[in-house]
């Protein structure tokens, strides 16, 4: 899909190298291969933030609705978070609701399409009932501040009718024009057998709508690509006409096999510096085994998809490396896309990481290639999602769950969860300031690295640097604080690597002892130990007859026991982990969480703080 570029067979060298870098004992001389300079974020998932939507009221309609599916959620202009769903898995209506405190709490859902019933007329001229239904709702704020939302309608049972396969099906939009609070009659923009459509606006006001096209039937088996339309108007036009249909549709990408065939479920994004438009999609590559993988496909700004519409149809196109998968070791579907506001393509896809189920997170680079450091919002059974850039330091993920209410009936729910992203620092000399625990910014943008996602507890890391040493500090929020040996405590664990290759271990408790130790061999050899006075504990330790707030604590480690001063601009790469205790007994042992994402042995992949 991207043009080769260096910093693609620089992160390939990061790889290889990794295992060296890390494996180095004490006085060997081997340099961590560090990540480009464009990929230096990582997700930290917050089980704070967790939450699960399985009804919610619609006033226009009289009812509770109790079937979420198909979720969309994104950040708008005005700071309100907007949630597009439908109420099946196929289908039937169309709702929104707005929450205007960070996805805590919602609105009223506001039904912008519902369902009806139709009489259809089949390929044989025969009439049966039949129902309109909607299905497959996604959105965007266009630069004018208006909302335009799409989604599939189709004749329920006559969808199946082949022979008119695309006269029973298309796309229909309708407008916002105060934010998701109510929504303009939605009319028909696109008919043809289609499924997904998604939105892109370019900086020149273009807008795209991505659709899964499923107008090629052979044998009764529809062999689906990825297409677009053009709005210039504001989408009141498509391809310069009020509806358009599949004679009007450019082909984005199609995968040919001749198994069977399928690109589909679109999203996109710009590339900052005016590279070009990335669009992840889901491939299958087998019509009765699904060995599908995701895949971005890539366009500059100046071909904007017009490709060889022929070549691409009966050869599959785009060409490597303008196509390419997400991930090696991934295979899933479903893929979702958003941009940080420092330009890495973050996207997101259900299925199997090295054989692990979940909603999987990649961040790549600035040009929507090496996609990397894995991670998983949720418990593994979701699918049918979404992630968008909040702003600041913040992604909100969300997906569908099926589960059984309480009178046994098969529903559909929406999970949802917030992020903060973890970037890489740049220290000037100086100490780091330790607030009183109680006065401390938990919000996202306090500049500390985030941890806590496994349990409802939370650490916070930051660093600083002197002539006479390095600097940690940590926060760590528990209601039951635990401290036994140095180890097994809720304790804050940093693994840190020099330049050398040498790597460190400095662990600290709720007592403020700390151990520091030195990799040797594979193993963590005692280097140092001692007690700290900054210490600040806002609770009582070992007591969990009470509800503690958390401590803090700061340990400052002198440069000669970690490899000596560093030099100006020298990169210095840390790991984050924790030891937790869910309550104050010695056994069982602690519990560990590690910043997720990254190898603990490798230190080419951990975030690094540069010595200003």
């Amino acid at each position: 899909m991207l043009i080769m570029k260096t910093r693609f067979l620089t992160a390939l060298a990061a790889v290889f190298c990794a295992g060296l870098a890390c494996a180095s004992a004490a006085g060997k001389k081997s340099r961590p291969v560090q990540w480009p300079e464009d990929h230096q974020v990582r997700i930290s998932w917050d089980r704070s933030t967790y939450s699960e939507i399985t009804e919610a009221e619609v006033p226009g309609l009289g009812y509770v609705e109790k079937n979420l599916y198909y979720p969309r959620a994104k950040h708008l202009s005005d700071g309100a978070v907007l949630l597009s769903f439908s109420n099946h898995h196929y289908g039937f209506d169309i709702y929104a609701m707005r929450s205007i405190d960070g996805a805590k709490t919602w609105s009223d859902e506001v039904c912008i399409a519902h369902s009806r019933d139709r009489v259809y007329r089949d390929s044989e001229g025969r009439t049966s009932p039949d129902r309109i239904v909607y299905v497959n709702p996604d959105f965007i704020e266009l630069q004018d501040g208006r909302i335009i939302m799409a989604f599939q309608w189709r004749f329920y049972k006559g969808y199946g009718d082949l022979p008119k396969t695309n006269e029973n099906c298309g796309i229909m939009t309708a407008f916002s024009t105060d934010k998701g609070r109510s929504w303009s009659e939605p009319v028909e923009v696109y008919r043809g057998r289609c499924w997904e459509p998604a939105f892109l606006q370019l900086p020149s006001g273009e807008i795209q709508m991505y659709i899964t096209s499923s107008q090629d039937i052979r044998e009764k088996t529809s062999f689906p690509r990825t297409v677009v339309i053009r709005s210039f108007d504001g989408g009141m036009t498509w391809q310069g006409k009020t509806c358009c249909g599949i004679d009007d549709n450019e082909v984005v990408s199609r995968t040919y096999d001749d198994r069977f065939a399928y690109d589909g479920m679109p999203s996109a994004v710009v590339l900052d510096g005016g590279e070009g438009i990335v669009v992840p999609l889901e491939s299958w590559h087998g019509r009765y085994v699904v060995d599908q993988t995701p895949i971005v496909v890539k366009t500059t700004m100046e071909e904007n998809w017009h490709l060889d519409q022929e070549k691409v149809l009966s050869e599959g196109g785009p060409d490597y490396p303008m196509k390419k998968e997400v991930n090696r070791d991934f295979q899933g579907y479903g893929p979702y896309c958003t941009k940080l506001g420092t330009g890495e393509v973050i996207v997101q896809s259900n299925g199997y990481y090295k054989g692990v189920p979940g909603m999987w997170t990649f961040v790549g680079d600035m040009h929507a290639d090496n996609f990397h450091f894995a991670t998983s919002p949720f418990n593994g059974d979701e699918y049918w999602g979404s992630i968008d850039y909040m702003g600041g330091n913040t992604l909100i993920s969300t997906g569908t769950c099926k589960y059984q209410d309480s009178d046994g009936e098969a529903r559909g729910m929406v999970r949802m969860m917030c992020a903060r992203l973890n970037y890489q620092m740049s220290l000037k000399p100086g100490s780091l300031k330790m607030v009183p625990v109680r006065e401390f910014d938990r919000g996202a943008e306090n500049g500390w690295w985030f941890l806590g996602k496994k349990w409802n507890s939370q650490m916070f890391a930051n660093f600083a640097y002197s002539k006479d040493g390095l600097e940690f500090g940590a926060y760590v929020f528990d209601d039951s604080i635990s401290a036994f040996s140095t180890e097994n405590s809720d304790a804050p664990f940093f693994h840190f690597a020099r330049p050398d290759g040498t790597v460190y271990g400095l662990v600290v408790n709720a007592k403020g002892k700390y151990v520091l130790y030195r990799s040797e061999n594979w193993s963590w050899h005692k280097i140092d130990a001692g007690v700290t006075g900054d210490l600040e504990v806002s609770g009582t330790v070992n007591d969990d007859s009470d509800k503690d707030l958390g401590f803090s604590v700061k340990v400052r480690i002198p440069w000669d026991k970690i490899g000596g001063a560093p030099a100006k601009g020298e990169v210095i790469k840390v790991h984050l982990r924790r030891h937790y205790l869910g309550e104050s007994k010695e056994k069982p042992v602690y519990q560990v969480e590690d910043l997720e994402g990254e190898n603990s042995d490798y230190p080419s992949e951990w975030l690094g703080i540069k010595m200003e």
